[in-house]
């Protein structure tokens, strides 16, 4: 399985998330005139985060495959803590939160691809054909 597709998609989506946290309260005010006020709220908000962040950790698992560095894997953590707990900072904060978060999962994936890149040995479909032909090792007694 391929993982940039998903790695693109995340990054969009972090995008995507970071501008709608920035903008939404500026423009709050106009959605409720059109009848678009729940795109402030906050189910919405996490609705897409989290889906951000399964594809995010698809991408990034099936890059493990290739480039075996937890780096990525940890920066995506991070960012998704940093964007989920942003609500219990100060409104100010709030902010710097949203884009060090925003920040850390798209250089999660760029370092992903960066490093599937770099330590390509194989292409994707053979790795997947290595691990399902190799039998489970044995433990002996």
């Amino acid at each position: 399985m391929n993982h940039k597709p998903f790695d693109k998609t995340s990054i969009w989506l972090a995008l995507f998330c970071a501008l709608h946290c920035l903008l939404v309260p500026v423009l709050l005010p106009t959605l409720s005139l059109m009848g678009l006020s729940f795109l402030g709220m906050l189910w919405l908000e996490r609705m897409v985060l989290t889906v951000s962040l399964l594809i995010g950790g698809i991408a990034v698992v099936i890059g493990m495959r290739h480039h075996r560095s937890l780096i990525p894997l940890v920066m995506l953590s991070a960012g998704g803590l940093l964007y989920f707990n942003k609500h219990a900072f100060s409104h100010e904060i709030e902010y710097v939160m949203i884009i060090l978060g925003s920040v850390l999962i798209i250089s999660a994936h760029v370092m992903n691809l960066h490093l599937c890149r770099v330590h390509r040995v194989a292409e994707c479909s053979a790795v997947d054909d290595k691990i399902s032909a190799d039998p489970a090792p044995e433990t002996s007694a």
